[in-house]
């Protein structure tokens, strides 16, 4: 192989390498405010259920595959693949995911704020 094409190659791979290097990797999500079990009941109160698959969550309908699963949520490094996974932005998401990502097919249901709080502690305990 030419040095032409190995000095590419490995500037290549360098260039990958730095920009995962800069990437999120999953790691746990601080919960700051709300009670994980009152959003556990929320999750299946505003049927959250109907579309996601929600470790924990015993309701009719819990392993629902419309939208993605809500499984090793503290793990993961995004919301909606756009919005830093803390809990700040998983409460803004729930409320109005609409106003974040215009579109989207995740509805809004009008869940108050002290809900969607709770309900994000219950996803952020989800390791």
């Amino acid at each position: 192989m030419p040095r032409s094409r190995v000095r590419a190659w490995a500037a290549l791979a360098g260039l990958v390498a730095a920009g995962c290097a800069s990437l999120p990797v999953g790691r746990p999500a601080q919960v700051t405010a709300g009670e994980p079990e009152f959003g556990r009941v929320a999750l299946v109160d505003y049927g959250c259920v109907s579309c996601h698959s929600i470790p924990g969550v015993d309701a009719i309908g819990a392993d629902a595959y419309v939208g993605p699963p809500l499984d090793h949520w503290s793990l993961r490094s995004y919301i909606a693949g756009s919005l830093t996974n803390d809990q700040a932005n998983l409460v803004r998401w729930i409320m109005d995911p609409q106003d974040i990502e215009p579109g989207t097919a995740m509805p809004d249901l009008n869940v108050s704020e002290e809900d969607a709080v709770n309900m994000s502690a219950y996803l952020m305990s989800l390791d």
